[in-house]
């Protein structure tokens, strides 16, 4: 009978460099959490870029401080991204928002998902924590909105850079759902799986925020439209509305936040509805 080595059940040599991506724009009082958080994980992070729409805090010191490269450009969330991908090395991309912070095993998950697995595309788990009063209203709707779409949904924060367009792999003119886009152009050759670790994610809101950013995010859709991005503008309808359904189901513990989620809802609907027609 022929042995069986050690080196058959061995397991795989997790490697690879890592860059992290975000984008910032006043973003100093999250940004020092998130790369705390960034330089904290088991697996270390071989190179953080930071995008910056030209802060006027101090969001670019915090990010030198904290071993970030920074990097200035103005445009959509989309564009940074761009931005930020084409100024980094790593053969894995994560990309992140300023007001996210990442369990410290979340690099080391993604990598070993990639390497054991043999996908190119990995899912992280969100929990989104509510800060201020509209904050958990967004919160509870957000959470609501992850469990809606169940394991089936979720779109890859972790990338092998390889499956990732050379040339803007995000459209830059979409500021709304423009990571799902990409998600669904590439889906087929990636593959994908979740990993263990979370990313929180701090909502911190006011209805003036809400408004502005959802008369944007409207003339985003409007431009999905117009475009062959037709199917993250069909998941948005279908996920908002079995998003409503489970709120009603689980309305929370705090009558006022689940009265607040739906009036922020409405708000949202209404500013996007106008931001479409008026593009």
């Amino acid at each position: 009978m022929k042995s069986i080595s050690r080196e058959m059940f061995a397991t795989p040599t997790l490697t690879g460099r890592v860059s992290v991506i975000i984008p910032t724009r006043n973003s100093a009082e999250a940004l020092r959490r998130c790369l705390q958080s960034v330089k904290a994980q088991s697996h270390p992070v071989d190179e953080i870029v930071v995008v910056d729409a030209f802060s006027s805090d101090n969001t670019r010191e915090i990010a030198l401080e904290l071993g970030g490269k920074v990097v200035l450009a103005s445009g959509t969330q989309a564009a940074a991204r761009n931005v930020g991908l084409a100024s980094s090395q790593g053969e894995y991309v994560l990309f992140l928002d300023s007001d996210q912070q990442l369990e410290e095993s979340v690099v080391e998950d993604c990598i070993s998902k990639s390497v054991r697995d043999g996908v190119d595309a990995v899912k992280i788990p969100e929990l989104f924590v509510g800060v201020n009063f509209w904050g958990c209203c967004s919160a509870l709707w957000k959470n609501s909105m992850v469990k809606a779409w169940g394991s089936e949904g979720g779109i890859p924060r972790f990338y092998r850079r390889s499956i990732l367009p050379q040339h803007s792999a995000y459209k830059d003119n979409l500021r709304f759902w423009e990571d799902l886009e990409l998600y669904q152009r590439i889906r087929q050759a990636a593959g994908n799986a979740w990993c263990r670790g979370r990313v929180i994610h701090y909502e911190i809101a006011s209805l003036r925020d809400v408004v502005k950013k959802y008369l944007s995010y409207g003339r985003s859709v409007a431009v999905m439209k117009e475009s062959s991005a037709k199917t993250p503008y069909r998941s948005t309808v279908k996920l908002t509305v079995s998003t409503a359904l489970h709120v009603l189901r689980n309305p929370g513990k705090v009558p006022g936040i689940f009265f607040g989620c739906f009036l922020q809802a409405s708000l949202k609907s209404v500013c996007a509805a106008l931001g479409f027609l008026f593009e």
